[in-house]
């Protein structure tokens, strides 16, 4: 969307690299802003009481590797948020 609106010259956008195509958005202007924002962590969120399927923890592998479904599910059973969070302290993320 946010190419989208860039195209139809409704102003500038940011968007993180991985979305940039450089044959696919020839038509864009890119400019690297890595010394401008710090790093951050893009998190999967789903309602606690939802039904899992195959695909949706395809999905959430495919995205992030290290979200096995013996992962998801660990997660799934702890009882609180800061559980969680206290879960994936310290696992080392990959940065791109």
């Amino acid at each position: 969307m946010i190419k989208t609106y860039v195209r139809l010259g409704l102003g500038v956008g940011v968007i993180a690299s991985m979305a940039v195509d450089l044959l696919q958005n020839s038509d864009l202007m890119t400019v690297d802003a890595r010394g401008v924002f710090t790093y951050s962590t893009t998190k999967i969120g789903f309602r606690r009481s939802i039904f899992l399927r195959s695909y949706m923890y395809d999905f959430i592998q495919r995205f992030a590797p290290h979200l096995t479904r013996d992962v998801v599910d660990n997660a799934i059973a702890l009882r609180s948020n800061e559980d969680v969070e206290a879960m994936f302290k310290s696992a080392k993320l990959p940065k791109k």
